[in-house]
């Protein structure tokens, strides 16, 4: 699904949408991502964020076909696929759900696949808060598959302090965003990966 903001021209608003449906297909085939946190201990044993670097390459463009064309909550969305399906109904929808549904809290487990959630704040413009989580939930799924671990500390005996980096590259394939929901203030997305990720070349 490619997302843009509903501009006074539907055109350019479709266009956008189609970008961002081609670039979503190209994740979904194979993207590799590479990542690094930087955490600060300070005296006293508080840990403190210090921020992040996140890489994402996808794969090669693939041919789309454009399945639906849709605008709701201020958005555009174009639905596309790397090829036609035996059947499309276009009519199927789904009941917004009030309550929580249970993988927000409860990742589902999957011999074939891999889970991971994705969260980000309910900006204005609500497909910004759609792009984040998916963005959030491929890079907890990467650190969630492979991460490693640096430190350097100094201290003495009463009291230390250093910093730990937490870095991730792996190479994902059959990326797919398999569930979306909204409270009043975050935006939550499940997606899954094949399992047997791999590390880049």
């Amino acid at each position: 699904v490619g997302l843009s903001r509903a501009y006074a021209k539907r055109d350019s608003s479709v266009s956008q949408a189609v970008r961002d449906a081609m670039y979503q297909l190209r994740i979904a085939a194979e993207t590799t991502i590479k990542g690094e946190r930087l955490f600060q201990m300070l005296p006293g044993g508080r840990t403190v964020y210090q921020g992040e670097v996140f890489l994402e390459q996808p794969g090669k463009a693939a041919t789309p076909c454009f399945l639906d064309t849709v605008e709701a909550s201020g958005m555009v969305m174009v639905l596309a696929a790397t090829r036609r399906p035996d059947h499309y109904d276009a009519e199927v929808g789904t009941i917004p759900q009030h309550a929580p549904p249970s993988w927000v809290t409860d990742i589902p487990k999957d011999s074939n696949g891999v889970y991971a959630v994705g969260m980000a704040r309910a900006y204005y413009y609500e497909e910004n808060s759609w792009r984040e989580a998916e963005r959030q939930a491929r890079q907890e799924l990467a650190y969630s598959i492979a991460a490693r671990q640096r430190r350097l500390f100094k201290g003495t005996t009463e009291t230390s302090f250093g910093v730990t980096a937490s870095a991730t590259a792996v190479r994902l394939t059959g990326v797919q965003t398999m569930e979306r929901w909204r409270s009043e203030s975050v935006c939550f997305v499940l997606i899954r990966a094949d399992s047997g990720a791999t590390a880049p070349q």
